[in-house]
């Protein structure tokens, strides 16, 4: 169930925020500043270079059909190279992870290309990834992830670019496109243990914010280590 929380005065509130990767941290300092995160396609996965990403949302229905190989702790889907969380659960055999992991991964889709024509502003959120970084590069990659996501949605949506202040983006000014940036990121297997830089992701989760609020149904496993 959603409830309507925020009253439209800040022009950047949006119908849903999704996380487009590169690692769990966006989504992980989203919760701590919320309390809950929408589940979505890429919210939950490690993809590392932004033209993995690109080619994902060209190649949706390509997900989870060649099948995944594990490395732990995740399983890489052999179609895109992209590698997702599967469901933390000791009783549950290697069999009955992978099929969940595929169910969710084609109910995540259908639901990201739903998204794409609910009429909702939304923002889609992509973390910049730090190594080898080249700031042409990094405009390129901007420019052709914001045409993907141009071509697939429907709905008027903005584009939110999170990078490390070292990792400075010399992007022309475009309408629906935002660059912030944070110190530091945590490593990429250690996304929700401190030192995180909570600081610059409260104020840009301050800036960019949910029009609603989500029942929180369940528990992260991340919720019992004590980095809330």
């Amino acid at each position: 169930m959603i409830r309507r929380i925020f009253k439209r005065r800040n022009k950047r509130i949006y119908g849903h925020i999704i996380s487009l990767g590169c690692n769990c941290e966006v989504s992980f300092q989203f919760f701590l500043k919320y309390n809950f995160v929408e589940s979505s396609l890429f919210a939950w996965s490690y993809i590392g270079k932004c033209s993995k990403l690109v080619f994902a949302l060209k190649n949706m229905d390509m997900l989870s059909t060649k099948g995944f190989t594990k490395e732990f702790p995740m399983y890489v889907d052999n179609a895109t190279s992209i590698a997702f969380h599967s469901k933390n659960s000791k009783d549950c055999t290697e069999q009955e992870l992978l099929d969940e992991l595929n169910g969710r991964i084609i109910y995540l889709r259908d639901k990201f290309r739903k998204t794409t024509t609910d009429g909702k502003k939304n923002l889609y959120i992509y973390k910049y990834p730090s190594k080898d970084f080249s700031s042409e590069k990094a405009v390129d990659d901007i420019k052709e992830l914001y045409g993907t996501l141009t071509e697939l949605v429907k709905n008027d949506f903005d584009l939110l670019i999170i990078s490390e202040k070292q990792n400075k983006i010399n992007l022309e000014s475009m309408e629906n496109v935002f660059i912030r940036y944070v110190n530091f990121y945590t490593p990429d297997n250690k996304v929700t243990s401190k030192p995180y830089d909570k600081k610059h992701y409260n104020k840009i989760f301050s800036e960019f914010k949910p029009g609603f609020k989500l029942e929180k149904k369940k528990r992260f496993k991340f919720e019992d280590t004590g980095d809330k």
